[in-house]
């Protein structure tokens, strides 16, 4: 579980923003915005590396909080639009589920306790008169945090202050759509001269990989220039090429001095 350290009120004012719905949208779940509030979302067809990377690490966090109540307490949720694509957005339950009423048969969730009534402390709405006695004032019933709540609370307030949910998760992610469009651009980059062989293109990889590796970073989302590709590409299949020629000179050459010697 994050830990971040949030008093009551903190929490109580999480809880109130994360159930206030938008006006304008459609919900298909009645827990939504209800008793699960939204916490971290991600635009699933879109490129944000960091969003992705946050969304899924949330997830499991918050997943792994609630433990044998994941399934009941954390929604993975997904929208459509068909201007954004799909948005997928983490609903967590606030509170634990309430306690039913001790009226007898009554399955409905307590709302009310108080203290001093022989064994019934706590009532719905519907069966709190019933117990109604001059001198036991009623306080409202309210249930625990989940701990899926606890855990989002703590996530969503630590990013305030540092960007990743978990840097190392962000990190590999990076890497491997890095070497996943560093493959596309050199495709590409080798589909340009395709009468080069096989062996040649490993022998141009090979040369070509130390400037390729110097294009980690340099662009938002680990994307990689297909230009940048295809220049280093030209520069080292020039080099690869006029090596291979000077070898084949060379070896004339020896052939002629062997062929005057004797």
């Amino acid at each position: 579980m994050i830990s971040y350290d949030l008093d009551n009120d903190t929490l109580y004012e999480i809880a109130v923003k994360s159930l206030t719905a938008p006006s304008n949208a459609y919900f298909w779940d009645d827990r939504l915005y209800e008793t699960h509030g939204a916490f971290v979302s991600w635009a699933e067809r879109g490129d944000d590396l960091l969003e992705e990377s946050n969304y899924r690490s949330a997830l499991a966090l918050i997943q792994g909080a609630a433990g044998e109540s994941a399934e009941d307490h954390v929604i993975d949720g997904t929208s459509s639009h068909w201007a954004f694509g799909s948005l997928r957005t983490i609903y967590v339950q606030i509170r634990e589920t309430a306690e039913p009423c001790d009226f007898q048969g009554c399955d409905e969730e307590s709302h009310w306790w108080r203290e001093g009534v022989e064994t019934h402390t706590q009532f719905c709405e519907d069966h709190r008169a019933e117990y109604d006695a001059e001198g036991l004032p009623y306080e409202p019933l309210i249930p625990p945090f989940t701990d899926a709540f606890l855990e989002a609370a703590g996530i969503v307030t630590a990013l305030l202050d540092y960007p990743f949910v978990d840097e190392s998760d962000y990190s590999d992610r990076e890497s491997q759509r890095f070497e996943a469009n560093l493959d596309e651009a050199v495709d590409q980059a080798h589909k340009l001269n395709w009468e080069d062989t096989d062996a040649d293109r490993e022998a141009i990889l090979e040369r070509a990989w130390p400037d390729l590796g110097e294009l980690y970073g340099q662009q938002a989302n680990a994307e990689v220039s297909w230009e940048s590709v295809a220049e280093i590409w030209g520069e080292a299949r020039d080099a690869h090429f006029s090596e291979l020629g000077n070898l084949h000179l060379n070896a004339q050459i020896e052939g002629q001095l062997l062929l005057v010697a004797a």
